[in-house]
C-alpha cells in the first residue's frame, strides 16, 4: 500500500476531490480507499479491535470474531437442515501483520473456543479482550445466547494464555420452564449480548457486569421479553473453569418495565468515583436508561427488593429500538454524550413497519450535571433508514432490521480531541455502511453530512440482498454486521481503518483513510434503497 502522501490531512476535512467518483446527488463523499477482503471459512458477525499478547512479548492490535448460524435450509428456505460450521469465536492475532495478497483464513484467523470440538459456545455476540488483571491469565469474554438459538445462553472467558484455549464459566442458563417472577433464580433460559468488568463491592477485583433478556422465539413457556441488569463477584483466588460466578442483582424484570436487554456502556459521568451503567431496552420498552449505584454507596449495597435501590432516569424515549451505546463527546464541550443507533423494519409490509425510521442519535447530558433529575436531549444525526426488503414476504414481524453499530472515530489520529468526531454507522439489514460528517465544528450544531461508503447491491450486484444463494438455499447476502476501527500505525500520522463484516458472504471489508496502491478513492454509492415489493 502506498505510504502517507503530503497534503492528505486537508483533504480529509473538506468534500472530495474533483477526482473521486461519486454519484450525482451526492454532497459528501470521503476520501476513503479500499485496502482489500479478507475471506473467513464462517459467517463474520460482531468484529472488535483488541490489543493481544504477543510471543516477543509485546502487544499488538488484533481482531475479535463472533460468528454464528452456519446453516443450510430446505430448498423452501424455512428449514435448517445441516450446520456447516459450529458457533465459534476467532481472532486475528496481529493485524500489522496481514498479507492481503496471500490472507487464507483457514491459516490466519485463529478458532479459540471448543479446540476439543465439544460445542459449547452458544451464538456468541459482543466478544472482547478481558482487562487485564481481571483473571490471571489473557482472556477473552463471550456473552451468548440468541431468540432463535435451541440452546440456552451462557457467558464465559476463553483463557488465551492456555494452548487449549480452557474456557470458564462465568453463568449458564437452562432451558428449565421459569416463573417469571421477580427475583426468581429460575427466571431463564437467559441469553447475554455484551459486559463489561467494574469492580462493584469494592474489593480491588473487577466484576462482571451486563444485561440479558429471557425469551426465545416460539416458545410459549418461557418469559416473555424481559430484562435484567446483573452483576457477578469476581472469585478472585477461588476462580475454577467449572463454577460459576455468584450473581447479584441489580434491576429485576419487575416493576415495569423491568432491566435493559441487549446493550450496555459504562462511564462515570457525576464523577464520583463510582461509574454508572447505561443500557437499552429493546423488546419491551424503548427507552436508554442510565443507573447509577444508590448516592454515595457502591453498587454491591444495592437490594432490589427492600432497598436501597438503584437510581435510574430514561434519558431517551420514543425513537424506536434501541441498539448499541456508545460514550463519547461528540460536540467537544467537554461532557460525554451517549452515541447510539435504533433497529428498525424494512417499511414494506404490515408485520414490518414501525412508526419512526432507523436512525443514528446523539445524546446530549443535562447542562446542569443532574443525570437523573434533569432532561437528556436528543439529536437525530441521520435519519430514514430501512432495511432492504424482506425476502421472502414474510407472515410476522419484524423481519429485517437496521441500522447497527453507530461508532466515533477521527480519520487522523492528530484530530483528536481538537476535532468533533465523526460516524461511521452499520446498515445490518440495510445492507450499507455509512460515514457521517460534522457539518461545522460548533457545539451547538448537530448536523452531519453523510455518504455510503460500502453498500451490498453495489459491490456484489444489484438486488443482491434479495436474491437466494444456492448454498445454503434460503439465505442472501444482505447484512452488515458490527464493525470495527483502528488507527493503522503508531503515532499523529495513523488514519483510520475499518473492518466491516459481511455475513453471509463471509467477508471483512478493509477500508482506510490512507492512499491505496492505485490512488482512487471509493466510489460512495448512490444512499437509495431497493424498492418495496
Amino acid at each position: 500500500m502506498r505510504g502517507y502522501r503530503n497534503g492528505l490531512l486537508l483533504a480529509l476535512v473538506v468534500l472530495c476531490g474533483t477526482d473521486a467518483l461519486q454519484a450525482a446527488d451526492t454532497a459528501f463523499c470521503p476520501e476513503i480507499y479500499r485496502k482489500g477482503v479478507l475471506e473467513a471459512p464462517f459467517n463474520v458477525a460482531f468484529l472488535h479491535v483488541q490489543k493481544f499478547n504477543q510471543p516477543d512479548g509485546g502487544t499488538r492490535e488484533g481482531l475479535l470474531i463472533s460468528s454464528f448460524f452456519n446453516v443450510e435450509k430446505d430448498p423452501a428456505g424455512r428449514r435448517v437442515i445441516q450446520f456447516t460450521q459450529r458457533d465459534l469465536v476467532a481472532r486475528i492475532p496481529n493485524l500489522d501483520a496481514i498479507d492481503y495478497e496471500d490472507f487464507d483464513g483457514r491459516r490466519d484467523i485463529e478458532v479459540i473456543t471448543d479446540l476439543d470440538g465439544v460445542p459449547r459456545q452458544v451464538w456468541p455476540n459482543e466478544t472482547s479482550r478481558v482487562p487485564d488483571g481481571v483473571v490471571p491469565f489473557e482472556a477473552v469474554v463471550s456473552p451468548q445466547g440468541f431468540l432463535s438459538t435451541p440452546r440456552a445462553g451462557r457467558i464465559s472467558l476463553i483463557n488465551l494464555s492456555d494452548p487449549e484455549r480452557a474456557e470458564y464459566i462465568v453463568h449458564q442458563s437452562t432451558l428449565i420452564p421459569p416463573r417469571c417472577q421477580p427475583g426468581s433464580t429460575d427466571n431463564q433460559p437467559w441469553f447475554y449480548h455484551d459486559a463489561r468488568f467494574i469492580d462493584m463491592d469494592g474489593d480491588g477485583l473487577r466484576d462482571l457486569v451486563t444485561v440479558r433478556t429471557s425469551f426465545l422465539a416460539g416458545r410459549g413457556a418461557f418469559c416473555p421479553p424481559s430484562g435484567q441488569l446483573v452483576w457477578f463477584r469476581n472469585p478472585g483466588d477461588a476462580l475454577d473453569r467449572d463454577t460459576a460466578w455468584e450473581e447479584h442483582m441489580l434491576v429485576d424484570v419487575a416493576p415495569e418495565p423491568g432491566g435493559p436487554e441487549v446493550n450496555m456502556n459504562a462511564h462515570d459521568f457525576d464523577g464520583d468515583g463510582v461509574p454508572e451503567i447505561v443500557a437499552s431496552h429493546f423488546f419491551k420498552y424503548d427507552a436508554i436508561t442510565i443507573y447509577g449505584a444508590p448516592a454515595g454507596k457502591r453498587w454491591s449495597d444495592v437490594d432490589p427488593v427492600n432497598g436501597p435501590f438503584v437510581r435510574q432516569k430514561d434519558i431517551m424515549r420514543g425513537q424506536g429500538d434501541p441498539f448499541a451505546v456508545e460514550i463519547v463527546d461528540m460536540n467537544l464541550d467537554g461532557r460525554v454524550d451517549v452515541l447510539t443507533s435504533n433497529h428498525q423494519g424494512d417499511q414494506c409490509f404490515e408485520v414490518t413497519k414501525t412508526e419512526i425510521p432507523g436512525r443514528a442519535i446523539a445524546i446530549e447530558q443535562p447542562a446542569d450535571g443532574r443525570i437523573f433529575s434533569s432532561d437528556w436531549t436528543v439529536h437525530v444525526i441521520k435519519d430514514n433508514i430501512r432495511a432492504a426488503p424482506t425476502f421472502p414476504e414474510p407472515e410476522r414481524g419484524p423481519g429485517r432490521l437496521a441500522p447497527n453499530r453507530a461508532v466515533a472515530f477521527w480519520p487522523q489520529r492528530s484530530m483528536r480531541g481538537r476535532t468533533k468526531p465523526w460516524v461511521i454507522l452499520g446498515g445490518d439489514e440495510a445492507a450499507k455502511v455509512w460515514v457521517l460528517q460534522p457539518e461545522s465544528e460548533s457545539e451547538d450544531d448537530w448536523r452531519y453530512r453523510s455518504a455510503v461508503v460500502f453498500d451490498i447491491n453495489d459491490y456484489f450486484g444489484p438486488n443482491t440482498t434479495q436474491t437466494l444463494q444456492d448454498d445454503p438455499q434460503g439465505v442472501s447476502i444482505s447484512t452488515i454486521g458490527g464493525l470495527a476501527w483502528r488507527y493503522d500505525r503508531p503515532g499523529p500520522d495513523g488514519m483510520a481503518e475499518f473492518y466491516l463484516p459481511v455475513f453471509e458472504a463471509r467477508q471483512i471489508q478493509v477500508l482506510s483513510f490512507r492512499p491505496s496502491a492505485n490512488g482512487r478513492p471509493l466510489n460512495c454509492p448512490e444512499d437509495s434503497y431497493v424498492a418495496c415489493p
